[in-house]
């Protein structure tokens, strides 16, 4: 159904980060927000996003914020690049979806909606405020997935009918690739910093959290959990985006209360 060669065409189809955005985050990194904001103004995509995103309700500002200059003051160095790394993956977004039933302006609603409570979520733990970009980097898996079944959803469909089988399962059993192992991919063409790499690919569940530090582990328990409360709401549900990959319970159980606690679950 889906060969190799297909998920390393889409793969290729990914594009490297922009001059304006590398110069964005590497200003950012120092600590230039001045620098970040004038880099950022070469790219009008980047500006258009991040006024979109910054004047949600989700972020609560209270006067309508233009100038990117402002908009990097009031986010912070953090939480701008966290932003920066959601616009990139707004950009590999489809035109129209195949097969997710969603548009480009729901996606944007669940990325910001994911980040907004990811951060909560850090801010709870007392977490380093580098691991914020990690909800962003996570939100790439629903873009690829759509991206690699849109060609065959009625094989997806068969398959799912035959037992109870998510994306990532099906994924991995006609191509032997997972998409933990493809969003860490379209990372590392971002040049992403690896410990934010690999709290997303232990985000997914898959991997054994014995030998990591225990934070990392909290933190990417709390970050699968989240994933599939977001997931879960009526919207993503009826688009289908909850059969991206298995919620595995038992490696979120040790985080149970604390996300409880965190998002006033209830």
């Amino acid at each position: 159904m889906v060969t190799p060669q297909q998920i390393d065409e889409y793969l290729k189809r990914v594009p490297p980060m922009p001059k304006a955005l590398r110069e964005t985050i590497a200003a950012l990194q120092s600590g230039d927000l001045a620098a970040a904001a004038k880099a950022a103004a070469k790219d009008p995509g980047m500006i258009d996003y991040l006024k979109k995103v910054v004047n949600s309700a989700a972020y609560g500002f209270k006067a309508t914020i233009t100038d990117p200059a402002q908009i990097f003051s009031a986010l912070g160095a953090a939480r701008a690049k966290e932003l920066l790394y959601a616009y990139m993956v707004s950009r590999i977004a489809p035109e129209s979806w195949r097969y997710f039933n969603m548009d480009n302006d729901e996606f944007v609603r669940f990325q910001i909606e994911f980040m907004n409570r990811w951060e909560r979520l850090i801010a709870h733990m007392g977490a380093d405020e580098n691991f914020l970009g990690a909800a962003a980097i996570l939100s790439a898996g629903l873009v690829v997935a759509d991206a690699i079944f849109g060609d065959h959803s009625s094989d997806v469909a068969l398959l799912r009918e035959s037992g109870d089988y998510d994306l990532n399962t099906i994924l991995q059993r006609v191509s032997h690739v997972g998409f933990d192992r493809l969003v860490e991919e379209i990372a590392r063409r971002w040049d992403v910093e690896e410990p934010l790499v690999h709290l997303v690919k232990l985000s997914f569940g898959q991997m054994p959290c014995e030998g990591e530090e225990e934070r990392i582990c909290q933190l990417a328990r709390l970050l699968h959990l989240l994933l599939f409360y977001e997931l879960s709401r009526p919207k993503l549900l009826e688009a289908g985006a909850n059969a991206f990959i298995s919620f595995n319970p038992d490696f979120t159980l040790p985080v149970l209360e604390i996300f409880e606690e965190a998002i006033n679950t209830k």
